[in-house]
């Protein structure tokens, strides 16, 4: 080979390419800032260490003084694509950029990616970009899965026996297993496990069932808006498919961190979004489908975190007592529960409602676990609770 096709060989890393500056007075640091998307660096711990104006301006108070990559991504939630790891720790650890994960800020659902600091390998830059809005000129799909399942599209409801039917089995799966791309293999052994070696067809002939439910009106051949194929799996799209249970998370996960940063106006306010967006369990017709045992628990957990919040953020107002009200039904055996509503309703004089109440409850716990309740109505009454 000629030398000068030669290709060059070097053992040190070539020097990062100089920045071409807008004006003599611009520096580095205000270039990082006027950056269009979400930036902040991290140091070896997860503290923030830098943040951009448009970090700042998503983030609010919650990219304060004391922030970390923990407490603005949600580090290691279960369910989540940082499910048991660190951002910055796993950059750190592995020493080179992370692929693009999914993510609940503050400020709703966003697109992340890392990579160690060019100079500094301590350290790690963080980018965050919002999650895609809908065009207009998309169809839209709404699915809501919270006390049963309904579907609406662009025209309007979609009803029908198939709701019931496998292709409805097929989109329960689906909106459960939204967050990443289903194999074909765990469809099948989820919802048809009986099916045997004909496990494959059988999930692709409902796939295109479900499609002609979701799309009637889809051109022949035309690829689905709302249904895709990736890797040998199949998954909804997310930039056309809108799913209640992502929108209470999102609002719910704002809602504490606005509450976190002292900021009790906004935590109050996206707290009531993701109440109002909490109709009833996840998939609640689906009651013994063990798919979906560990995302309606996590999503119930989440709700009862949100209405106690809300019941204290509310302090005796009307609205704290329908809060508990609703606590109390979804944890019926929870004492502290049942006692702040009792005593609420005794302060307001409702003195019947909370006799029948405490007399179930009381039944309730003897029958379920041999237990008296650690509380007396008259002490409540007292004003001892």
């Amino acid at each position: 080979m000629p030398a000068a096709l030669e290709p060059a060989r070097t053992e040190h890393r070539p020097a990062a390419p100089k920045i071409r500056r807008a004006s003599p007075a611009m520096s580095a640091g205000d270039a990082f800032d006027l950056l269009p998307n979400a930036m902040m660096v991290c140091d070896e711990r997860g503290r923030v260490v830098a943040a951009n104006a448009r970090l700042r301006a998503d983030l609010g108070r919650a990219a304060g003084d004391d922030a970390t990559c923990c407490s603005l991504l949600g580090c290691g939630r279960p369910g989540t694509d940082l499910e048991g790891d660190c951002i910055t720790a796993r950059v750190v650890e592995e020493g080179e950029a992370l692929p693009q994960v999914w993510v609940d800020s503050a400020s709703g659902r966003m697109r992340v990616t890392a990579a160690p600091l060019y100079d500094d390998p301590s350290h790690v830059v963080i980018e965050l970009r919002r999650e895609r809005r809908f065009s207009q000129a998309q169809p839209q799909l709404r699915v809501f899965t919270f006390g049963g399942l309904r579907v609406q599209s662009p025209d309007g409801e979609l009803a029908g026996p198939w709701l019931d039917q496998r292709a409805g089995q097929l989109l329960r799966y689906l909106a459960c297993e939204r967050r990443r791309v289903a194999p074909a293999d765990a469809i099948a052994e989820a919802i048809w496990p009986q099916a045997g070696a004909a496990a494959g067809n059988s999930v692709r002939h409902f796939v295109h069932v479900l499609r002609e439910h979701l799309e009637p009106n889809r051109p022949r051949r035309e690829e689905s808006s709302y249904i895709v194929c990736r890797r040998g799996g199949y998954a909804l799209a997310s930039d056309r498919v809108w799913i209640d249970a992502d929108e209470f998370e999102s609002a719910a996960s704002a809602g504490m961190a606005a509450l976190a940063s002292g900021d009790l106006r906004t935590a109050e306010r996206r707290l009531t979004r993701a109440a109002q967006l909490y109709t009833g369990d996840f998939l609640a017709e689906e009651p013994y489908a063990e798919w979906a045992l560990t995302e309606r628990e996590h999503l119930r957990a989440t709700a009862c975190n949100v209405l106690r919040v809300l019941a204290d953020l509310r302090a005796e107002a009307p609205e704290a007592v329908a809060c508990l009200e609703r606590l109390a039904d979804m944890e019926p055996f929870d004492t502290d529960v049942q006692r702040q509503l009792l005593a609420s309703w005794l302060r307001d004089g409702r003195r019947s409602r909370a006799a029948r109440h405490y007399e179930t409850f009381r039944r309730r716990l003897m029958r379920e676990f041999g237990e008296h309740p650690d509380f007396e109505l008259a002490e409540l009454a007292a004003g001892g609770g």
